[in-house]
């Protein structure tokens, strides 16, 4: 049987930026390593992205906040039967480790990659359809065509700086994740909706399916309910809401 496809939904705009850059940040570590230029350039352009979003928004005073809430929330229950304290000490502890991490963090992060001469003209040609083009910019495409080990060792200095981000946002997006089971549910002729609980916000909406159902999810939601609709997936024309009743699985993290 083929694995389940899951789609997962952002309800604030904090947690649709740690996706977003864990999005990019897989990207980066996927093609660093490749042997192809190509590869090199999809780690380069992922990177820029990365650097464009921390340029948007002050994400490591996000990432602090969303620590310093969860180290709150999790220290209240060490009072409490029945936990498991060995496992709820060491989440505290790894919490507490990448808090530091990041609070010694400068406050305007990727200066190695802002600094960066090489990098800046690739940024400045990302703007233009097919600005990275080998003409474009000589000195890009001179370094693309190095060996494996230099351009490695550029990658992962450029990396370096914001690693610390990265892990602090993996971990938080696991313990939101672990947060909530997934349930059994039913879409009727396509269609589902939920009330959620405005005290204990979801975060984050995750809906797992089988892809041999031939459609997917398209969620709208606010802190009082969500609304999914299962399209009947084309590649011509507007999609259509399916007709038919469907059975998926779905998760509310709201830790």
């Amino acid at each position: 049987m083929s694995a389940p496809i899951l789609y997962e939904q952002p309800l604030n705009e904090r947690m649709r930026a740690f996706l977003r850059l864990e999005h990019l940040f897989h990207q980066v570590n996927h093609f660093r390593n490749g042997k192809s230029l190509w590869d090199s350039h999809a780690s380069v352009s992922a990177l820029i992205e990365i650097l464009t979003i921390l340029d948007r928004s002050d994400i490591r005073s996000e990432i602090i906040k969303e620590l310093d809430r969860h180290i709150g929330g999790l220290s209240k229950l060490l009072d409490i039967s029945g936990v498991d304290h060995h496992r709820l000490e060491c989440t505290l502890q790894e919490l507490s480790g990448q808090l530091q991490k990041i609070q010694l963090l400068p406050s305007k992060l990727g200066s190695e990659i802002r600094d960066n001469d090489l990098l800046n003209s690739v940024r400045q040609r990302t703007v233009i359809t097919g600005g990275t083009c080998g003409f474009d910019i000589p000195g890009y495409h001179y370094w693309l065509n190095q060996p494996l080990h230099i351009k490695a060792e550029c990658l992962s200095r450029w990396v370096s700086e914001i690693t610390p981000l990265r892990n602090g946002i993996e971990l938080l997006l696991t313990l939101t994740r672990n947060s909530a089971f997934f349930e059994r549910q039913a879409a009727v002729a396509g269609f589902f909706q939920r009330s959620l609980d405005t005290q204990n916000p979801c975060q984050l909406l995750r809906i797992s399916l089988d892809p041999s159902s031939e459609a997917y999810p398209e969620v709208s939601g606010n802190k009082h309910r969500v609304n999914v609709r299962f399209l009947a997936y084309t590649e011509a024309g507007r999609p259509k809401q399916i007709s038919d009743n469907l059975e998926f699985e779905m998760s509310c993290c709201s830790i």
